[in-house]
């Protein structure tokens, strides 16, 4: 649209762009009218990501004023969800308390349409919370002061007493309920099912705060009067007795009393299923739904606490399946099942199913609820389950220490929820060897049983304790009389296969490197490579090791030691973040990459070990520097993405100095070439050009989230955000400071055709960029690469036979090197789609989930409270269909193939038609020409000619 406003003016040899007068202003505020409600809030969102709080409130006031003038019952809802959006803008503005209108009126509208205890009015109820906190602060008021009502008294609504709950604020929220509670018992108009919400509220209260009888006697009121309003009216009560029931049998399990807890949960889960079935009979909706998740969830915990692990598993698996078509996968419902899951995964032995599932609960949780609530700090005390589990329990013992640490401050002076964590410490130091403490642990975790339950109440947790006690005091015994043992991790099997090989990385820096990562995790489960170190380089060297960590332990590389490499002065942003909650805890050491990969090669056969570098090359030149001989005797071949060139004059492979990756560290590159050349080291090089051969759809990364992983989520997230901030600065005459880096030749015709999209004014450009635009995959390549089946199916690399040593250049500026790009293509978007597919293996979710058939989008029911306050669990239910795992087959080795390359020069001979390599995708028999020469792009740092200028400014490659 702009471009037909403008007109070129020259000055000082610079082309300046002049908008006409009142034309864009005219033009701009037609179209801000023509706009629908969505496209306005999605306008006000990329307003607030860009830092330009005012445009987005202008776009948030329209949408409001076309929403409030709508007239569907759902309209509501949405201007709800305008309001928060309002009331955000606002606050980031500084103006407080007009957020806090807004806040309250769609607090008011939530409540109204969803409930008091919807998960998005205890949302807004938090952001209400957070901004009295900092009103507070800034007047320096003492105590948190709740908001006053027109006639100066304070609030004591039901409402405001149940969000409190939800987010763990349990003093405030006793004060609240038990106010509602007294004035409806002072008034004799109240209504019994008011009655009702508040008792059961306040029953649940007790039970987050461990005062079991109290919250009997509640639920048995709650019973007495639901079955009176039975009785005396015809208004339909069965859901609160079913609600009733199950609050009161979650208080017997908390209590003790499981096998009476298990009957009434049984009884619940079968009500709600059979209310569920007449209602999906009916055709009258999905109201039960998440209700029956709860009860599943419920049960499950029960079972679980009777260590009736395979019972426990259905059940949250059921609960899991429900939430997951019901909900997004980042909703902290789906969250608990996650958590549970992972959590009986961990009892059945099989931790390293259960780690990338309890990766995803802390990340939720640490999201929806902060890095102070005791769901979190469930979430944690499971983590550290699983890394104990996996043989990580120095990994482990932060989490832990963190769980407590907030347990502490939250519950009663030794409540009973502290002691399946207390257990868990007591396991992970016994591992370290830390028996003393162990002990001590243990014998408090025994001591806190004894306070809580009667004699016959969790004997199994009791026997539990006393019998670990046992074995630590005779390892104890045994430590005095023989010393300490060498080791006590319980290290978990390595089983080898596949090529082993070391990958050096700078991830975080764009998507790509991520993404590669994502490769290798499929081709490790497919038994074509064995991974043995991920090395992390470029500053901030520790944060990029933990993003190294969450990752390969996400996808189920938990085996795969990280190693701090070397820096180099080039900058090095984070633009990619996932798995925060886990960071933030900072519970990984790391090994010096200098050791860590000496020690590999130590143990390695000979020229067995493969190294990719996706990043500079200094890692690899102070290697050989230190453990020249190593490198030598051990490393089968170098995989290096950047680019070279062969010189026929000096009959030597050269370096292309242009690519961001050698450009780095010059010094490094030259002398890591020269030194496998001159060492017999076989090198294959991958340039920007093979991936200007194969370019993927950009929309691609959509469908990798219908896999329901994070890390899916934050690459497509991370990469629209790279393309949006890249397309502002395109725009952008080449003058301005706000293009940053970005070379001159790099304006608006250069970005639509390298990433192939067609703009006009008719189009949303940043739509049909995200729909439309091509992905370059260049360190995903060059993972494929390390496979010499897959290098010989789907390339046509130039070779050079230098001193009888075989050096491979895939991609150069006359050819990609990709001999079939739907091939590769389809090869690629297959293995990423089942890496993702695969680390959820512990949950059976399938490889394929249709966003149609499975998510509920336009009749989603009411949400139900969440049993966060649970620090062993709550329902979520349904049947789940068991998926078998049906892995591709390993391709075919050429690992010893002899295809007659000719020494001193370039081999041009046509290779073979490629014949009988199912590599687990479709493949078609049109030939592919190769990619005409394209321009460099800024999307990566290995394609800019004009070395760093380009490569950081952008988080995609």
């Amino acid at each position: 649209m702009m471009s037909d406003l403008r007109s070129s003016d020259r000055m000082n040899g610079v082309a300046t762009e002049t908008v006409k007068p009142g034309s864009f202003f005219t033009s701009f505020l037609r179209q801000f009218r023509k706009q629908s409600i969505p496209e306005l809030i999605e306008s006000g969102d990329k307003a607030v990501i860009d830092g330009n709080n005012e445009d987005a409130l202008r776009h948030y006031y329209n949408a409001l004023e076309k929403e409030q003038h709508a007239a569907s019952d759902d309209s509501s809802l949405q201007a709800a969800l305008i309001l928060r959006k309002i009331g955000l803008a606002l606050s980031r503005t500084g103006d407080s308390f007009a957020a806090m209108s807004s806040f309250e009126d769609a607090l008011q509208i939530q409540q109204e349409k969803l409930g008091p205890g919807s998960e998005d009015a205890a949302e807004t109820t938090a952001e209400m919370l957070n901004i009295l906190d900092g009103i507070r602060v800034q007047s320096g008021v003492g105590e948190r002061q709740f908001v006053k009502g027109d006639n100066g008294s304070a609030i004591t609504s039901l409402d405001v007493g149940t969000n409190l709950l939800e987010w763990g604020e349990y003093k405030e929220a006793e004060v609240v309920l038990k106010n509602c509670l007294k004035s409806m018992n002072d008034n004799d108009d109240s209504k019994n099912d008011e009655r009702i919400k508040v008792l059961g509220a306040m029953a649940e209260l007790d039970r987050a705060q461990g005062k079991y009888d109290e919250a009997k006697e509640r639920y048995l009121e709650v019973l007495k009067t639901a079955k009176k309003m039975n009785a005396n009216s015809d208004e339909e009560v069965d859901i609160s007795i079913i609600n009733s029931i199950a609050g009161y049998a979650e208080i017997l399990r908390k209590a003790g009393d499981l096998w009476q807890a298990e009957a009434l949960h049984r009884k619940v889960r079968n009500m709600l299923m059979a209310s569920k079935f007449t209602q999906e009979t009916e055709g009258s909706g999905n109201d039960t739904v998440l209700q029956l998740a709860i009860s599943h969830t419920q049960l499950g915990c029960t079972v679980f606490a009777l260590k009736k692990y395979d019972d426990a598993w259905q059940e949250h698996k059921s609960a899991l399946d429900i939430r997951l078509r019901v909900l997004e996968v980042t909703d902290s419902l789906v969250s608990e099942s996650f958590n549970y899951c992972a959590e009986t995964l961990t009892s059945m032995g099989r931790e390293a199913e259960a780690l990338p599932l309890s990766l995803q609960a802390v990340e939720i949780r640490a999201r929806e609820f902060g890095t102070s609530h005791p769901a979190y700090a469930h979430a944690l005390c499971v983590l550290s389950k699983c890394y104990h589990g996996v043989g990580r329990s120095q990994d482990a013992m932060p989490l832990i220490e963190k769980c407590l640490e907030i347990c502490e401050s939250v519950f009663t002076e030794n409540h009973a929820n502290i002691i399946p964590n207390l257990i868990v410490q007591g396991d992970i130091f016994q591992a370290v060897g830390e028996l003393e403490k162990s002990l001590t642990t243990f014998q408090r975790a025994l001591s806190i049983h004894k306070t809580n339950f009667k004699p016959g109440q969790k004997e199994f947790q009791l026997e539990e304790c006393e019998q670990k006690m046992k074995d630590v005091m005779t390892a104890l015994k045994d430590e005095m009389a023989f010393g300490p043992s060498e080791s006590m991790l319980n290290e978990e099997d390595n089983i080898c296969a596949g090529t082993p090989m070391i990958v050096i990385t700078d991830i975080g820096r764009d998507i790509d490197d991520a993404l590669a990562i994502v490769m290798l995790s499929s081709l490790k489960k497919m038994f074509i490579l064995n991974p043995l170190a991920c090395i992390v380089t470029l500053a901030p060297e520790e944060d990029r090791a933990c993003l190294a960590r969450t990752v390969l332990d996400s996808l189920g590389m938990h085996d795969v030691p990280v190693g701090l490499g070397t820096d180099v002065a080039c900058p090095g942003e984070i633009s990619l973040r996932c798995f925060n909650g886990v960071a933030h805890q900072n519970p990984f050491h790391f090994e010096r990459a200098s050791s860590l990969m000496s020690r590999i090669l130590t143990e390695a056969e000979p020229k067995s070990v493969k190294i990719l570098c996706l990043a500079n090359l200094k890692d690899i030149s102070e290697l050989i520097v230190k453990q020249e001989v190593l490198f030598r005797t051990k490393v089968k071949e170098v995989i290096i993405m950047g680019g070279a060139e062969y010189s026929e004059a000096r009959q030597q492979l050269i370096p292309d100095e242009t690519a961001f990756n050698n450009n780095c560290d010059l010094y490094s590159t030259r002398h890591v070439y020269a030194e496998c050349q001159q060492n017999h080291i076989p090198t294959t090089t991958i340039s920007r050009y093979a991936a200007y051969g194969c370019p993927l759809s950009i929309s691609f990364l959509d469908g990798l989230q219908n896999t329901n992983h994070l890390l899916a989520g934050e690459i497509r997230n991370a990469n629209f955000k790279s393309m949006q901030q890249l397309w502002k600065k395109v725009n952008l005459p080449s003058w301005m400071p706000g293009r940053g880096k970005l070379p001159a030749r790099c304006n608006r015709e250069w970005f639509l055709d390298f990433f192939k999209v067609k703009v006009d004014d008719t189009t949303d450009a940043l739509r049909e960029i995200w729909h439309g635009s091509a992905l370059y995959l260049y360190d995903s390549l060059a993972t494929l690469s390390c496979v010499d089946a897959y290098v010989d199916f789907h390339f046509t690399p130039k070779c050079y036979m230098i001193e009888n040593c075989l050096h491979r250049v895939i991609g150069t500026p006359s050819s990609s090197g990709v001999a079939n790009k739907d091939y590769l293509v389809n090869e690629m978007e297959g293995l990423l789609h089942q890496a993702f597919a695969l680390s959820l293996e512990g949950m059976d979710m399938g490889m394929n989930r249709n966003n149609t058939s499975e998510k509920l989008e336009d009749e989603r029911p009411e949400k139900p409270k969440s049993s966060e306050d649970s620090d062993d669990g709550s329902d979520a239910g349904g049947e789940y269909d068991e998926k078998k795992d049906e892995r591709p087959k390993k391709p075919k080795s050429s690992e010893n193939s002899d295809d007659g390359r000719d020494a001193g020069g370039e081999y041009d001979e046509k290779k073979e038609q490629r014949e009988g390599m199912d590599m687990g995708t479709n493949r078609n028999n049109t030939s592919e020409n190769l990619e005409d020469e394209r321009p460099e792009t800024p999307m990566s740092s290995e394609n800019s000619d004009d070395g760093r200028e380009a490569g950081w400014e952008m988080g995609v490659q």
